[in-house]
């Protein structure tokens, strides 16, 4: 049985060194919370303050019985787990990311990027979020994800250019949405 312990209390803070990586589909997927990122791993940049939304959402359908119309049983007829956030800074992996590598020309003189907008649905991608929820504690959230949806950018001169991207999960061989690692770093 648990204990009141205010140790175990965490808020979901970013790494000041970065907090969001993305990798191609089939990217091997960390393995705890402190094992190095592979090099296929690339750090997005900044995101936004409204940091980083975990959503599941889920569906049941009920099965009544003839006798009385009560609910005798449960079924599940949708689950899926999303992550959303806006990533802030302008740059040839933001634009990849949210247009795909085929359609994001970067000139290889001058830096210069070329995004093409379009309606397709872009190839999976392996997210991993680091946190330090408290001195001591790392937490990493890793799953396979594809973009289903990209919102709105605001150009009113008083906000970033970025735009929310919200990526639903794409389960494992073994049913898994995402895997949640928390790594205790230190003794108190």
């Amino acid at each position: 049985m648990a204990t009141m312990n205010a140790s175990e209390v965490t808020v979901g803070s970013a790494l000041t060194t970065g907090a969001i990586f993305i990798a191609p589909e089939g990217t091997t997927l960390p393995a705890n919370a402190e094992a190095q990122l592979g090099n296929a791993f690339k750090l997005l940049g900044f995101t936004s303050d409204s940091g980083v939304q975990i959503a599941e959402s889920s569906s049941t359908e009920s099965i009544r019985a003839w006798e009385g119309r009560l609910e005798v049983f449960h079924v599940r007829t949708e689950y899926t787990e999303s992550v959303a956030f806006m990533p802030i800074q302008c740059n040839a992996d933001v634009a990849k990311l949210t247009w795909g590598d085929d359609m994001v020309d970067v000139d290889a003189t001058s830096g210069a990027i070329l995004a093409k907008h379009h309606g397709a649905m872009l190839k999976p991608v392996v997210i991993v979020i680091e946190t330090a929820p408290r001195d001591g504690i790392i937490k990493r959230y890793c799953g396979t994800f594809q973009l289903t949806e990209r919102g709105e950018i605001t150009l009113d001169g008083t906000q970033s250019d970025g735009r929310q991207l919200t990526f639903n999960s794409i389960p494992d061989s073994n049913g898994v949405t995402m895997y949640e690692h928390t790594a205790y770093t230190d003794e108190d």
